[in-house]
């Protein structure tokens, strides 16, 4: 028969505590760093001169938008500039752009230069594919 021994206990509660802590932090994450983005927001940002600004929508619960985010982390780090600007907006939070534009699906990715739309995607977009358009407009 075994011995008990703390050490044992304390490891299974120390990975049943880590485990509750991160699925709290993963439930209760919010995004610091986004504040909402109003439509008077958006239009100052999209109407900007001399500036390429990469506007993309999506949501916390869309999968394939969750699957852009690494996409689009590389596009900031990469195409860091002042005159680039990447703007996420949040259909459920930014509601009011979201109708404006009648997005009604997601994600979707627009390029705005010196206050004109020049493209849009919806869905799904390949690494080199959004990383041409943003060159082109660069």
């Amino acid at each position: 028969m075994k011995k008990f021994s703390f050490s044992d206990f304390g490891f299974g509660v120390l990975i049943v505590f880590g485990l509750l802590n991160l699925a709290f932090n993963i439930k209760h994450t919010v995004k610091q760093d986004e504040k909402p983005v109003s439509l008077e927001d958006f239009y100052k940002y999209t109407t900007k001169k001399d500036t390429v600004v990469l506007v993309y929508f999506s949501a916390d619960w869309c999968t394939v938008c969750a699957k852009m985010k690494p996409l689009l982390q590389g596009i900031v780090r990469d195409f860091n500039s002042k005159k680039f600007k990447v703007l996420n907006i949040d259909t459920a939070r930014d509601k009011e752009i979201t109708e404006e534009l009648g997005i009604d699906a997601l994600p979707v990715f627009m390029i705005y230069k010196n206050g004109c739309r020049e493209w849009i995607y919806v869905g799904l977009v390949e690494n080199y594919e959004l990383r041409s358009q943003l060159k082109y407009y660069l």
